[in-house]
């Protein structure tokens, strides 16, 4: 009788266990692109690992610009490792990442051009195996996408949950901006995407530059990206790059150090927003006939 009771304990255990298994919260995954280069979108990936680990999250940051890679200058720690040596060298991905200031982590895309390849099946296999078992040790995985757009690029862009789309106030870099939000979306209407604004005269233009943006995806795409905020033109984020150290750390009271603070805040405390996540087929349905007939 104690043998069947403990037998019975441990079926309950054991379904406890497996229950707070599924529970376990998985990383956030966000790509952060841009339509064209130039526009800061590295600097931001940076900032925003560091403004979200100042929340108390555990941040993980992939360089995806592969043989080109310049996140580790902004960060000013040397990586030893990139990416490139877990594909070409075999070595485990975990032994790629690096910690960085504030508590966050990285790993390196690679700087030199000897460390450019070419992505087989294999490679691919290896990556989504390594990926799985990182997923749940970080609240957020960041994805700082390179300029180029490889089919792997594509791949990994495609399959994150969020897009961050950075772009500056000039007219070529909102319609490519425009051009890139277009395509991620027509691949995949579930995608969520969130807008910066960098490097604007003021945060009127900055809003105004992101609500063009966002006014020209819900009349065209019928989606509606979410305006984090404006960054304004600052001559300390030249100042951070030079010294190698986040601007949100070397100069914590500059103006654009408090605009990304608010930006970051209020990226990490929106409510989940249930239309916005993965749904089953009934639902798809109902909300493409609530777009049908509300575009009427």
């Amino acid at each position: 009788m104690n043998d069947q009771a403990e037998e019975l304990r441990k079926k309950i255990r054991q379904k406890a266990a497996e229950i707070n298994r599924m529970k376990r919260s998985r990383a956030k995954t966000v790509a952060i692109v841009s339509g064209k280069g130039g526009v800061g979108k590295t600097n931001i990936s940076v900032n925003l690992a560091v403004g979200l680990a100042k929340l108390g999250k555990k941040v993980l940051l992939f360089d995806m610009d592969i043989g080109m890679g310049n996140i580790y200058h902004l960060i000013g720690k040397d990586p030893g490792h990139s990416i490139a040596d877990f594909f070409i060298k075999g070595e485990p991905l975990a032994s790629m990442i690096k910690p960085g200031p504030e508590g966050i982590f990285f790993i390196h895309g690679g700087s030199a051009a000897a460390q450019l390849f070419e992505w087989d099946e294999s490679y691919m296999e290896k990556w989504i195996h390594a990926l799985e078992e990182l997923i749940e040790d970080y609240d957020y995985l960041l994805f700082d996408m390179g300029a180029g757009a490889s089919k792997e690029s594509l791949n990994i862009l495609h399959a994150a949950e969020e897009v961050l789309m950075v772009t500056i106030p000039e007219p070529t870099a909102i319609t490519d901006a425009y051009s890139m939000m277009k395509f991620i979306y027509l691949r995949d209407q579930e995608k969520i995407f969130y807008l910066i604004c960098n490097r604007a005269e003021s945060a009127e233009e900055g809003w105004k530059t992101a609500g063009r943006l966002k006014h020209t995806m819900e009349t065209f795409m019928h989606v509606s990206p979410t305006i984090l905020g404006s960054l304004p033109e600052d001559n300390v984020i030249r100042k951070s790059v030079t010294a190698g150290q986040p601007f949100m750390i070397l100069y914590p009271e500059a103006r654009v150090s408090t605009a990304f603070d608010n930006i970051v805040k209020k990226y990490a405390g929106l409510p989940v927003n249930e239309e916005n996540q993965p749904t089953g087929f009934v639902d798809k349905l109902r909300r493409f006939f609530t777009e049908r007939r509300d575009s009427r």
